[in-house]
């Protein structure tokens, strides 16, 4: 009896050390390996054997608090939208997330052999090298990697700059054009790549107005003044919000 009560535990042992990955990868900002990890967990799980009553309560409480912690995440519902997932109900969670990944890497493909992407490489006229890096740079931003992603951009500023512009234009073009969610998705790409550059903030704010989300404007002003408390244009927005003024110059 005695190896199978030691594989009981070494099997809720593992599946309770991904979640702790989960948790790690999700608070340091590189959500598709969250995800990804997540999906190997709740497949660990599903296909657990033998796993004592007391250890499967544990691991499924673990389980539903992380899916509710994933759901509730800022950064999670920009990329792949609002979700709720069913207590203890993992074979669909399992199915949701493997069908995440599968789109997002299709969403990623499609999205690098876009012809505005490939027309702003082709304008810089970039190395093949530099090239690449750009590439990975846009894949890791659609990924929702932001740790990698600003690891890489400390090495590599100039070309960051020209990944940031493209993102910050994105979301300008389509805040003017009326289509306010993609510009909102735009500028929070953009701030995964200068997450301290209080005019994107800005931009969010503004794109917060045009929808009537006055809090969330309120809260993005806020984020910008904590970069730049001494933000102009950033405390007069803050004073038009607050006051509820009605004005053109926003």
């Amino acid at each position: 009896m005695e190896p199978t009560v030691y594989k009981t535990h070494s099997s809720a042992t593992e599946i309770m050390r991904k979640l702790d990955q989960c948790r790690k990868h999700l608070k340091s900002g590189n959500l598709f390996s969250c995800v990804s990890i997540f999906h190997d967990t709740l497949d660990a799980y599903i296909n657990a054997r033998g796993i004592i009553e007391a250890d499967r309560m544990k691991v499924m409480g673990a389980l539903n608090d992380f899916q509710q912690l994933l759901a509730s995440s800022r950064q999670f519902q920009d990329l792949y939208g609002t979700f709720s997932f069913r207590v203890n109900d993992f074979p669909t969670s399992l199915d949701f997330i493997a069908q995440l990944i599968a789109i997002r890497e299709e969403d990623i493909t499609a999205f690098l052999l876009n012809k505005e992407v490939t027309s702003i490489l082709s304008q810089a006229k970039l190395s093949k090298d530099d090239r690449d890096t750009v590439k990975m740079m846009v894949s890791l931003v659609e990924r929702g990697e932001q740790l990698t992603l600003r690891e890489m951009v400390a090495e590599n500023d100039t070309l960051a700059s020209l990944v940031l512009t493209y993102y910050n234009d994105t979301g300008i073009n389509c805040r003017v054009s009326g289509d306010i969610d993609k510009a909102i998705t735009s500028y929070r790409k953009a701030i995964s790549i200068s997450p301290n550059d209080e005019h994107l903030y800005y931009n969010i704010a503004r794109a917060y107005i045009e929808k009537g989300k006055k809090k969330d404007a309120e809260e993005c002003i806020g984020q910008a003044l904590v970069v730049n408390p001494k933000f102009r244009e950033g405390l007069k927005l803050q004073q038009y919000i607050k006051n509820g003024e009605h004005s053109s110059q926003f």
